[in-house]
């Protein structure tokens, strides 16, 4: 199935547009009888100025230079990774342009000379991939995303086929240690390459379901987790994310049932790993909760916004998540139509909410006509009505700001 990829897109010279076509045709009539003596140096300089003026954004001068890099590159011939490189700086000078047409031929060409360099069935390759699908998926072109989505599935299934075949180890790290981005947080030698693929799938993934794309983000996702599981163990805080994304997925699709399992997979490694005053606790408790409400588990949701009021005993959360906790106990109960229990509740979120946010924010408004609702079925009408004016005048400044 992979060495058929290319069929899926024709190459630039034949596919792009007419300034892209111009620059290749340029490059291969040019390159033969360029004297390859100082090339190397002369493509330095055009690659190193060209990028510099792009990121100062002198884009007129970053095209100059960078079509002049491409076409010495091209004198190396067509399986050299400074040809790739050069036809992948001035892709992303177009994308940042908007001249998507343009970006495109480029940008597919870069991953077929990096194929030509490094093969097809390696990893150093996965970044140009997920570059190039993530290009389709945000730019229109989203029909070709998914066979080179399929490729990445591949390349995954391949790679950990050969784990299992070697029967190595696994790379051992410290419990909670998070999983970043490309550039890693362990050194080389005690990193484990399959770990940059997971983290490529996790990002494919977030990509494809920002699109409704459902069936393909959640066999990403589940291809990091399988990679995750298989270099990391079966408790580690990154397999947290992989649970919490697919829990997330398939609260999207209302499958609450399921979205339960992965949310409460989520909720108890990292309860396991972090301590309870950390956001990602809450964050995750709460995740978890409103998906049992959603299910009708109201006891069990109940429990938990129990279990998070003693999260902060011993210092202050500094990011409002005790407002947000005692909130979210208080609306549980106005929900059950248990007002006389959740009156004090929503009292005291209010009040929390009001030294973190301030007097007059915005962020004040749920708490105002939650504890307003509250009151109003236990007959404190003005109350209610000052409450509620309070939440109509701050929403005013709101939206005028």
């Amino acid at each position: 199935m992979r060495n058929n990829r290319h069929a899926r897109y024709a190459r630039p010279s034949a596919c792009g547009s007419i300034l892209v076509t111009a620059i290749l045709c340029s490059l291969w009539s040019a390159g033969a009888a360029q004297d390859k003596s100082g090339a190397a140096g002369e493509w330095e300089q055009l690659q190193k100025a060209g990028t510099e003026a792009f990121e100062a954004a002198r884009y007129g001068d970053a095209e100059r230079l960078l079509t002049r890099a491409v076409i010495k590159a091209g004198s190396f011939g067509e399986s050299d990774i400074r040809f790739a490189k050069s036809l992948g700086e001035l892709g992303r000078l177009y994308t940042v342009r908007a001249r998507f047409t343009d970006a495109e031929p480029l940008l597919e060409e870069e991953l077929r000379v990096r194929e030509a360099v490094v093969g097809k069935d390696s990893l150093e390759i996965v970044p140009a991939m997920s570059s190039l699908i993530q290009f389709y998926l945000a730019h229109g072109t989203t029909d070709k995303a998914d066979p080179l989505s399929e490729d990445v599935l591949a390349l995954v299934s391949g790679k950990l086929q050969e784990r299992a075949a070697q029967a190595q180890g696994s790379v051992h790290f410290k419990k909670g240690q998070p999983l970043t981005g490309w550039a890693g947080v362990a050194a080389p030698s005690a990193r484990d390459p399959l770990l940059d693929l997971a983290i490529t799938c996790d990002a494919l993934a977030d990509a494809h379901r920002a699109k409704g794309k459902h069936e393909l983000a959640e066999r990403l996702y589940r291809a990091a987790l399988e990679i995750k599981t298989s270099v990391l163990g079966s408790q580690h805080l990154s397999l947290a994310n992989s649970y919490d994304s697919l829990g997330s997925l398939y609260f999207e699709r209302n499958d609450y049932p399921q979205a339960d399992l992965y949310f409460t997979n989520a909720f108890e490694i990292t309860e396991g790993i972090l301590p309870p005053d950390n956001p990602q606790v809450y964050a995750r408790l709460d995740k978890l909760a409103k998906c049992l409400i959603k299910e009708n588990k109201l006891d069990q949701a109940e429990k938990l916004y129990l279990k998070a009021q003693n999260f902060w005993r011993d210092e202050p959360s500094h990011s409002g998540n005790e407002a947000r906790a005692k909130y979210a106990l208080g609306n549980l109960y106005a929900d059950e139509k248990k007002f006389d229990e959740a009156a004090p509740v929503l009292k005291q979120a209010l009040e929390m909410a009001q030294q973190y946010y301030g007097e007059d924010s915005i962020s004040l408004v749920p708490y105002l006509q939650r504890y307003a609702y509250a009151l109003y079925y236990l007959g404190q009408r003005d109350e209610t009505d000052r409450l509620k004016t309070r939440a109509d005048a701050i929403a005013g400044v709101g939206v005028a700001q």
